[in-house]
């Protein structure tokens, strides 16, 4: 599978970590608006390539994860959505629900079926690719927040996912 990465930070990188640990993921490609934070990913072996932008991340790839803030949300997911490949699965770890499905719904268009909302109950005290870890999941609860139009497969890869994670 290849991941985009939109957001290095400590959940993201610990997704990343935990997918490449449990055998889930070949490629993880990542993208951060902020550029130290890429470089350490990149040394810590979060990523394997760090993209220019977001929808150049998103190009090729399998699953793309969005670990920004919600409020950021909006833009990424415009700026990915004419990158995508026809089969790709989309899913964020926003704390919030109802204003990032609407903007999946605004800017993915047909692809939004393949969208997956869901939230980690998960989390530490410090913030940073350099506090992310494979266990961070482990016993942990994922909320997954699928609408009526949710492909139920997409549904099953991404718990499926999760699970695997822990």
């Amino acid at each position: 599978m290849r991941l985009a990465l939109i957001g290095v930070g400590l959940i993201g990188g610990s997704f990343a970590r935990a997918l490449r640990a449990a055998g889930e993921v070949d490629v993880v490609v990542g993208f951060d608006n902020q550029p130290d934070a890429l470089r350490r990913a990149i040394d810590l072996g979060v990523i394997d390539q760090s993209a220019e932008s977001a929808a150049r991340a998103a190009e090729h790839a399998d699953l793309a994860m969005i670990a920004t803030p919600v409020g950021s949300m909006p833009n990424v997911l415009q700026a990915i959505a004419p990158h995508l490949a026809r089969t790709a699965i989309v899913t964020d770890v926003g704390s919030t629900k109802a204003s990032v499905i609407a903007a999946a719904r605004h800017a993915l268009g047909s692809a939004f079926e393949r969208f997956v909302p869901g939230h980690p109950i998960a989390g530490r005290e410090h913030s940073g690719v350099e506090y992310s870890e494979a266990a961070l999941f482990n016993d942990k609860l994922f909320i997954c927040t699928p609408v009526d139009e949710t492909d139920t497969e997409a549904v099953r890869q991404v718990e499926a996912l999760w699970r695997s994670v822990g």
